[in-house]
């Protein structure tokens, strides 16, 4: 009985110091749970590096690069060549159809007056003119008058007791600025385009009336002028044009009676040749 004894006792030891040091060690760190797993810190904000250091949302394949690029590339080219055929055809500032800046013009016109109820002029008229730009020339004109008596004049001459006073204007010669405010383009007869311009004329020089030769001999008379019409251009070197002018001068019709200002107003038609005969556009 008494081994017996002796080796259980030794069992109970043995076992006892072999679960003295895991309690020690449970003792030493108390309230720490080890039976779960720690759980990972929450992700902080911003991209996360990828498996292999590369951001994620930024995708570096080639396959998925091409495609944006070469879609964006044809929808610039197809919008580029759209641009410059609709530029081909529409111009933001188009150029004139005919110049005249530097050119010179020589023409000739039919004059008639329109004011006179009693003499009806009609003549012949030329003029030559340098276009120092698009919009204005320096003209010097000449128009000779010959005086149609009309049925009027009986009747006026009853009426007036035989004494008809009228200035019978003969000739004039002057110097005018012209200018040209307004320039477009017409269809004609919608085949071809014809361009046009209006014109203002004003100037001064020297009248002849029947006053000026014998018997009165009175020479000139100053005068000046204003007027204005509309010109068209069919060709690079011809312009047909029809106006309307108005000659102002001082005359004395008759000794007995003081001067008074004449006004002679023509309707005329005309055209002019431009030289040189063709122009061309000059980048400054």
């Amino acid at each position: 009985m008494q081994p017996t004894s002796t080796s259980f006792l030794a069992v109970a030891v043995a076992a006892a110091m072999l679960v003295a040091p895991r309690n020690a060690a449970s003792q030493e760190a108390p309230g720490i749970d080890l039976s779960e797993p720690a759980k990972p810190p929450p992700p902080a904000a911003g991209p996360q590096p990828g498996p292999s250091g590369e951001e994620p949302g930024i995708d570096l394949s080639e396959d998925t690069d091409a495609t944006p690029k070469s879609t964006s590339t044809q929808a610039l080219g197809s919008s580029g060549e759209r641009d410059a055929a609709l530029g081909d055809r529409v111009k933001a500032v188009q150029r004139k159809g005919f110049l005249k800046r530097g050119r010179w013009e020589l023409g000739a016109s039919l004059p008639a007056t329109v004011n006179d109820a009693f003499y009806q002029k009609v003549g012949g008229g030329a003029h030559v003119a340098y276009h120092l730009h698009d919009a204005f020339a320096l003209r010097l004109r000449g128009d000779w008058f010959t005086a149609v008596r009309t049925n009027n004049i009986r009747e006026g001459k009853i009426a007036f007791s035989s004494q008809l006073l009228a200035s019978q204007l003969e000739r004039q010669v002057l110097l005018d600025g012209v200018w040209s405010p307004i320039y477009g383009k017409v269809s004609f007869l919608g085949q071809r385009i014809v361009h046009f311009d209006v014109f203002l004329a004003a100037g001064f020089g020297l009248a002849w009336s029947a006053t000026s030769f014998a018997p009165r001999n009175e020479g000139p008379h100053l005068a000046g002028d204003v007027g204005g019409g509309l010109r068209f251009y069919p060709a690079d070197w011809l312009a047909l044009e029809g106006g309307v002018s108005a000659t102002f001068y001082p005359d004395q019709p008759s000794p007995t009676v003081p001067s008074s200002m004449q006004r002679v107003i023509a309707a005329s038609l005309g055209f002019s040749i431009f030289f040189p005969f063709s122009f061309e556009y000059r980048t400054p």
